[in-house]
Order: C-alpha cells, then sequence, then structure tokens
C-alpha cells in the first residue's frame, strides 16, 4: 500500500443543484462565541477481527470492498442534539459524534425531509472538512438520505432552519460508518481511498496506447459508489437509445444483492491529475472546487446470471460536471481486445487493458466474459461492477470476480470475470430482470449505441445529415440512432434499403444513372424525414 498524498480543500460557492454543492458555510461558524457540545461517543469494537475478515474478502472481487463499521443510533431533531435560536426566529440544531480512531466517518439519515431554505452541513471539529449542503433538492420519495465521508474521529451534522418552515424538517440519525481503512487525513481528499490499491495499477491518465481516446471519454461515465453504507463499487453511467441523459448507471448484481440502494452515495471524476502507472509512487489528488458527489438511486432490473445491475439515479447530473453516458454493445462475438475504468479498493480511478479477445465461459448458469490475463494493469475488490469496454469503446460486460492483482508493480497474471451485456440485454425476460426496456425504451432493437456526453441534446433534438449532396459515388448519412432507410428512384421504385446505426454510415450510388434521388429516413416511431439526393 502506498502513502498518502496532501492538498488543501477549498471551498466555493457553486450554482445549486441536486447534488451536493459545498455551498457557503454552516450558519454556527458565524457565531461569535463557539459554543461546546458533548460529544456522542461511540462504543469500541473488534477492528482486529474485521481486519481479518477483510484478509479474506478482498480477495473475492465478488464482495464489496469494506471500508468501515457501522454503528445503530436513534438520534433526530426531537431526542438529541442542541438548539440555537436565533434573534430573527431562524434556528440551527448541532450534533457531535466521536468515535475514536475513525479515519473518516458518514452517515445514514433514516428519516430525512429538507424544507425550503433548510440545509444540512457535515464537519469535523478543527473545521478543516465540510461536505455540504444537503438540502431540499436531495428529499425523496424514502426519506432516506445517505451521506458522502467526512474526513476525522470527531464530527458535527448542522441543520439550519429558517423561521418561516419552523417544525417541518425531518432528520434522524439511523447509521453512523465508522471508516477504520480510509487512509485519508484532514488535509487530503476526505472521502476515498487515495493509494490504497496495489502498486501496478495504472492511473486513468497514464498513457495507454490504443485506447486512450475511448478511456478519456469513458472515464467521465465511471463513479466511485459507496454501497450499504460502508463498503466500495464501481458503476458507470450508460447511454440509451433515446441519449436523452437519463441517469442509468450500471454495476453488479451482487453489489447490490439484499440492499437498499435509495441511500447509496456516488462520486464521478476522481481522477489524478499527475497519472502513476504501475510504479512505487503516489498518485496525488487535486479534488474539483466541489465534490461530484449526489446520493440515492432507483433500482431498475438486475440478473445474477450475467451479474449485472442497472440503477437511475435519483439526483440531477449538472452539465458543468462534463459528464458522458458511455455507449454499449451487445454482439455476442468477443472483441479483438478490451479495458476496463474502476475503482479499485476505492482508489482514485485506474484503468486496465487487455490486448487480447476476451473469451466466453458459459457454465454453472452464469454467462461470462473471461479477460485471462491484462497487460497492463488489473482489478480488485472495490473494482466490482466496473465496466469492460470493447476496442470501439462500448460497454460489453460489468466485473463479477477473478484473481487478477498485483505483485510489486507487476500483475500476478490473473484472470478477471465480467458479466456479458448481450445476456442481460433479454436477461429474465421481465423489466425488472433484463435491460431492454430501460436502455433501449423506443424498441430499436440496436446492437451498438454510441456514448453521449452531458452537453449533447436529446437524439429527438439532433438532425440528420446527408453529405456530400450531390455525390459521384459514397454518400454519408450521419445518423443519431437507429432507424430505417429508403431510396427510389423517380418514378417510386425501391432500388435500395436497410437500417441506419447511430454515427456515419454509406451509401454507394456509384451505379446509379445521374439524377435526383428521394432517400426517406423512419425513425421507431414511424415518423419520417425525406431528402433529395442527387448523382453526378
Amino acid at each position: 500500500m502506498k502513502g498518502i498524498s496532501t492538498f488543501l480543500l477549498i471551498f466555493v460557492f457553486v450554482a445549486g443543484y441536486s447534488q451536493v454543492t459545498n455551498e457557503g458555510k454552516p450558519f454556527s461558524w458565524g457565531f461569535t462565541q463557539k459554543s461546546r457540545i458533548d460529544k456522542i461517543i461511540m462504543p469500541v469494537f473488534d477492528i482486529a477481527k474485521l481486519r481479518e475478515e477483510d484478509k479474506i474478502n478482498d480477495a473475492d472481487k465478488k464482495k464489496a470492498w469494506r471500508y468501515g463499521y457501522e454503528f445503530l443510533v436513534d438520534n433526530n431533531i426531537n431526542n438529541s442534539g442542541k438548539w440555537t435560536v436565533l434573534p430573527n426566529g431562524d434556528r440551527v440544531w448541532r450534533i457531535r459524534y466521536y468515535s475514536k480512531g475513525a479515519k473518516t466517518l458518514n452517515f445514514l439519515f433514516s428519516d430525512y425531509y429538507m424544507p425550503e431554505g433548510a440545509k444540512v452541513y457535515l464537519y469535523n471539529d478543527e473545521r478543516t472538512d465540510l461536505l455540504g449542503a444537503y438540502d431540499a433538492a436531495q428529499n425523496n420519495e424514502r426519506r432516506e438520505l445517505g451521506t458522502w465521508l467526512v474526513s476525522g474521529d470527531d464530527i458535527w451534522i448542522e441543520y439550519y432552519e429558517p423561521a418561516a418552515v419552523k417544525g417541518l424538517g425531518k432528520l434522524e440519525i439511523f447509521k453512523i460508518v465508522h471508516g477504520y481503512r480510509s487512509v485519508a487525513t484532514m488535509k487530503k481528499s476526505p472521502d476515498d481511498d487515495l493509494n490504497a490499491s496495489g502498486d501496478c495499477n495504472y492511473d486513468v491518465d497514464c498513457d495507454m496506447g490504443n485506447i486512450n481516446s475511448y478511456k478519456d471519454i469513458n472515464k467521465k461515465a465511471v463513479g466511485l459508489i459507496i454501497v450499504n453504507n460502508s463498503s466500495f463499487c464501481t458503476g458507470t453511467l450508460i447511454n440509451t437509445t433515446s441519449s436523452d441523459g437519463t441517469p442509468y448507471l450500471l454495476t453488479a448484481n451482487h453489489c447490490a444483492e439484499g440492499k437498499n440502494v435509495s441511500n447509496w452515495a456516488f462520486r464521478f471524476n476522481w481522477i489524478s491529475p499527475n497519472p502513476v502507472c504501475a510504479e512505487n509512487t503516489n498518485s496525488t489528488t487535486n479534488a474539483p472546487n466541489y465534490y461530484q458527489t449526489v446520493s440515492g438511486a432507483e433500482l431498475k432490473a438486475k440478473s445474477a446470471a450475467s451479474d449485472f445491475c442497472l440503477l437511475k439515479l435519483t439526483s440531477q447530473l449538472p452539465e458543468a460536471w462534463d459528464l458522458v453516458w458511455a455507449g454499449w454493445s451487445r454482439s455476442t462475438t468477443p472483441p479483438s481486445s478490451a479495458f476496463g475504468i474502476h475503482h479499485p479498493s476505492g482508489d482514485i480511478m485506474k484503468a486496465s487493458k487487455d490486448n487480447n479477445a476476451p473469451s466466453i465461459n458459459n457454465s454453472d448458469g452464469l454467462f461470462m466474459w473471461v479477460v485471462n490475463d491484462w497487460e497492463m494493469g488489473v482489478t480488485e475488490s472495490g473494482s466490482s461492477g466496473s465496466a469492460l469496454f470493447d476496442n470501439n469503446g462500448r460497454i460489453i460486460g460489468q466485473l463479477y470476480g477473478g484473481e487478477s492483482g498485483c505483485n510489486g508493480t507487476s500483475d500476478n497474471g490473473g484472470y478477471d470475470i465480467y458479466g456479458r451485456f448481450d445476456i442481460s440485454w433479454n436477461g429474465g425476460g421481465t423489466s425488472a430482470t433484463r435491460l431492454k426496456d430501460w436502455l433501449d425504451p423506443e424498441n430499436t432493437n440496436a446492437l451498438t449505441i454510441n456514448y453521449r456526453s452531458s452537453t449533447d441534446a436529446p437524439q429527438k433534438d439532433i438532425k440528420f445529415s446527408v453529405y456530400p449532396n450531390p455525390s459521384s459515388g459514397i454518400v454519408t448519412i450521419d445518423s443519431p440512432k437507429v432507424c430505417d432507410f429508403a431510396l427510389f428512384n423517380m418514378v417510386g421504385q425501391l432500388i435500395a434499403h436497410g437500417q441506419l446505426v447511430p454515427g456515419n454510415n454509406n451509401i454507394d450510388i456509384s451505379g446509379l444513372a445521374e439524377g435526383v434521388y428521394p432517400l426517406v429516413i423512419t425513425e421507431s416511431s414511424g415518423h419520417t424525414i425525406e431528402f433529395k439526393v442527387a448523382k453526378y
């Protein structure tokens, strides 16, 4: 395990979305006198036993990477903490938790409702780490919220309630997670395990040859997930045939099995600015001006046979984050090569590359791709659920398990196993057990889809392009989606037809006589668009 790198956390004002904004500061920080509140001291637990369990569990990628120990509590704004009423009638409620030796603490609110103007912040006693504000934008039907991590073992929770909404807010703390494996310090990114993974890993921005362009795109789709409040997995935003930015995220079924996904938390774009490439050197982190984190998801579909889980995030993903929704392929043919992007052991984003085609292994009721040996990088526990991309940068599966790992700065030659996207497509035959219903809402039956960026307009707003026109030979149709085309002569006879796929499609008209030919494009809705193609 590598050492610890540091940076100064910067707080700035940013636009309010439904993510955690880090906007402003807790109201109590402006009090002229710093009032003290008695700590709620968490009991001692058997950390040695947990570490022995971790030695076994960490070798099994079919388990999420545990970083914390959970305490159950029952504290809320009515039975615990301390209120301070301000001269204008606004009020502030604060509670303070101490868990000796914790690297981080994070929390599950079992009853969370913020009226307009109310805010919740979390910060350590030294005020060197701040998370928030959580506000009305995080309200959800289940009234649950899982927070990201705050550095330290002495953490405050502060609720600000304007007088106009007095008594309307709800805040109940149900779980406290003592992060015993985070290597965070007060001056480092407080929320992850920087340099926790093995030395043979490659930071995602390392030069990895022919996959660089695809890697640079798809890294913007990858997120680190806090599952079940105390463990890490990886997920990937995934595009649909509508390409409308629906916040679907693909991960592993074993990450979600038996768990409530509504209180999961997600972080995007945690990427080292100074990549370390299979070296015994520290990766560093420059956090953005605010953490790109959201909380909450809905389970849409999952299946054990290909170990997939599809979530829909319940928070808005702002355009300013510059995210990507990755494309996918449901081809049954192994691609010529493959790569992965993930957060091993909850570490900063890494990548793995296999120069060879993955093999197919269908046994014991499982349908999997097998990466026999990575040429660059590996995966670890915590990489679970991360996408496997083909040589065209499209998702073909997600990590199930395997035995790849580090042997110093070299890999151990082990294999990894990924659930097959093409099997997940039809899954168990229902909307709750397959991807088809969610990723192809227009029933286009597309075999492949390209990525979508956060700045792209929905497909319905994207126009078809036909060029060059006139042409003496090849005409290119730039299509935003899967649809049908038909080419007619001037007397209405059909002379060519077929299916367009997203991107550039070529039609050879070199054998036609000079003239003008109607081209009709038919979308899945039945809507038609007509062009005139001129041959000279």
